[in-house]
C-alpha cells in the first residue's frame, strides 16, 4: 500500500502548492468545500497526475465532480465601479461554474459556485463624500466596457453606484472532512512561481499555503467556510474556534459618519499581539505589507521591554502597484499605504536598532536598469507571504498581511501552529527558501540567528548579485518615500 501522505506539509511558491492541491482534489472522495478571493479555472495544472486528466482546473473539476464528488465554492465579489476587473473575474468563476455542471453533466445541485460581495457599506457622510467620484468613475467603466464585457460585469450597469469598501480575503479549500489547504495563494496563473524565482521580477511571486490532516482545525476551516456569509450578514455569531484564526466584520447598525464596518472577530490580530507579548528571543514574519499602527506599536514597546529580543522581518521591496507602475500612476490609496509602512517600519525601527533585521528578497542576477522594480541592483522577488513564527513555541499561517484592512475589516483565515515538529518543519521550509540551502545550528537558534542573518545580508548588500548568499539583502526604509501621502482624517484600516 502507498503510504499515508504527511499530516502536515509547507509550500513556499505555487508549482509546490498547486501541485499539492491538485493532487488533493484527485484523491478526494465526497466534497471541496473553498472560499477564495480569486480562483479561476482556466488556470494550467502542474502536476503530472492532473496533467494526464486535461490541461486546466477546469478539466480537474469536470473529472472528479463526474466520479460523485461535490463543489462548493464561494469567490469574493467587488465593488463593481471601484475594483471593477476583480468583479469580472469574480462573475467569469460564477459563469465556469454553470459551464462545469453542463461539460459534467451532473445535477445542479452538486456543484455551487456562487460570488460572495461583503454586506458592509459606508454611512451615508462617506458615502455622499465620495459620490462624485464614484458618478465619473461609473460614467468612465460603462463607456469603456463593450458589451460583452458589460455582461461579465453585473454590477457596473446598476444606478446610483453604491460603495463597498470590505472584501472576502481569505484562501482556503477543505478536502472531504480530513484535509485543509491555507494560506496566501489564491489560483489563477499570475501566482504562479517557482522557488527558484527565476523569471522577469513582475512575474515573481512568493506565497507560503500549508495543507493540514487529520486535525481539528479542518472541521473548524469547514465550518467557516459554510457559516461565514451568515456570520457577515448577521443571520448568525462566529463559531467558537480552538485552532482557526479568523477577521470578521458585519455592517454597522449605526453607520451615518463610518466609513468603517463594525468588526466581529479579530483573532489574527490578537494572535499576532499575543505572540509579540509572549516571544523571548525571536519574532520571525513575513508579509506583504506592514502598516497596522497596533502591530508596530506592540513591536516596539516588546523591543523597549526585553532588550534580549531579537525581530527579522522579510518584506517585499515595495507593494506591487509601486513596484511596477510608474509613481505617477500610484493612486491615492497606494501613496497611503505607502505612508503607514514607512510610519510602522519607523517605529520598528527605534525599538529594536540593530536587534531588528528588515529584508527583501531580490533576483541573483544585475538588473538591466535601475527601476522602482529593482533594489541592491537586482530585480525583486515579489513577497505575498503572510507567516508568524515566535521563538519555537507558536507559528499561523494564513490569508492575513499585517495592516489594519487584514486584521479588522476583510474576511480572513490562518492556522494556529503550536506543535513543536510542525512549527520546525514551517521554520525550515521559509529560512531553506530564502538562504537556497539546509540550515542548521546557529543560523536557526532563535537565541543567535538574527546576528547571523543580519552580517550575511550586509555583505549580499555589497557584493555582486552572482556571488549572494540566497536571497536576501536589506529592505530600504526610504523606498517610495517621495511618494508617501498621509491622510490625517483617513482610518489607518482603509489600508
Amino acid at each position: 500500500m502507498p503510504a499515508s501522505p504527511p499530516d502536515f506539509e509547507v509550500f513556499v511558491a505555487a508549482n509546490e502548492a498547486f501541485a499539492a492541491f491538485e493532487k488533493a482534489v484527485l484523491d478526494a472522495r465526497t466534497s471541496i468545500t473553498g472560499g477564495f478571493r480569486i480562483f479561476d479555472m482556466r488556470t494550467r495544472l502542474v502536476s503530472d497526475d492532473a496533467r494526464a486528466i486535461g490541461e486546466t482546473w477546469f478539466d480537474l473539476l469536470v473529472h472528479v465532480l463526474r466520479r460523485g464528488v461535490t463543489l462548493d465554492l464561494t469567490i469574493s465579489d467587488f465593488d463593481p465601479i471601484y475594483a471593477t476587473e476583480l468583479h469580472q473575474l469574480a462573475w467569469a468563476t460564477v459563469k465556469q461554474g454553470a459551464a462545469l455542471v453542463e461539460a459534467a453533466d451532473v445535477p445542479q445541485d452538486r456543484v455551487h459556485v456562487r460570488p460572495a460581495l461583503h454586506p458592509a457599506t459606508p454611512g451615508m457622510v462617506p458615502w455622499l463624500a465620495f459620490l462624485p467620484v464614484s458618478l465619473r468613475r461609473a460614467k468612465a467603466q460603462r463607456a469603456a466596457l463593450k458589451n460583452a464585457a458589460r455582461a461579465e460585469a453585473p454590477g457596473v450597469d446598476q444606478g446610483i453606484p453604491g460603495l463597498h469598501t470590505v472584501t472576502h480575503h481569505q484562501k482556503l479549500a477543505v478536502i472531504d472532512d480530513d484535509t485543509l489547504y491555507i494560506g496566501g495563494l489564491d489560483l489563477n496563473d499570475r501566482r504562479f512561481d517557482t522557488p527558484d524565482h527565476d523569471r522577469p521580477a513582475h512575474e515573481t511571486w512568493s506565497d507560503v499555503q500549508v495543507i493540514v490532516r487529520n486535525d481539528p482545525v479542518v472541521a473548524e476551516a469547514k465550518q467557516h467556510l459554510q457559516c461565514f456569509d451568515d456570520v457577515v450578514h448577521g443571520r448568525q455569531p462566529p463559531a467558537e474556534v480552538t485552532h482557526l484564526r479568523r477577521t470578521l466584520s458585519a455592517d454597522r447598525r449605526f453607520k451615518l459618519p463610518f466609513l468603517s464596518p463594525r468588526t466581529l472577530v479579530s483573532e489574527l490580530e490578537e494572535a499576532h499581539l499575543k505572540a509579540i507579548t509572549a516571544a523571548r528571543h525571536l519574532i520571525y514574519i513575513e508579509t506583504q505589507f506592514i502598516r497596522s499602527r497596533v502591530i508596530a506599536d506592540a513591536l516596539a514597546r516588546a523591543a523597549t521591554d526585553r532588550p534580549d529580543l531579537s525581530l527579522i522581518m522579510i518584506l517585499p521591496a515595495a507593494p506591487e502597484e509601486a513596484a511596477f507602475d510608474a509613481p505617477d500612476e500610484l493612486g491615492l490609496e497606494t501613496r497611503y499605504g505607502l505612508a503607514l509602512e514607512k510610519d510602522a517600519l519607523g517605529l520598528i525601527r527605534d525599538g529594536f536598532g540593530k536587534r531588528a533585521t528588515i529584508a527583501t528578497p531580490v533576483r541573483p542576477v544585475m538588473a538591466a536598469r535601475d527601476t522602482p522594480g529593482t533594489r541592491a541592483g537586482s530585480p525583486i522577488i515579489y513577497v505575498h507571504n503572510k507567516v508568524l513564527v515566535q521563538d519555537t513555541d507558536f507559528a499561523m499561517v494564513g490569508s492575513a498581511n499585517l495592516n489594519g484592512r487584514s486584521l479588522r475589516w476583510d474576511t480572513e483565515a490562518g492556522v494556529a501552529i503550536t506543535d513543536p515538529a510542525r512549527i520546525a518543519i514551517l521554520r525550515d521550509a521559509v529560512h531553506q527558501h530564502w538562504w537556497r540551502t539546509q540550515l542548521s545550528g546557529e543560523w536557526t537558534d532563535p537565541q543567535q540567528m538574527q546576528p547571523i542573518w543580519q552580517a550575511e545580508i550586509a555583505r549580499n548588500d555589497k557584493c555582486h548579485p552572482e556571488k549572494r548568499t540566497g536571497f536576501l539583502v536589506s529592505h530600504d526604509l526610504q523606498t517610495h518615500s517621495a511618494e508617501a501621502q498621509p491622510l490625517p482624517l483617513v482610518t489607518d484600516d482603509m489600508v
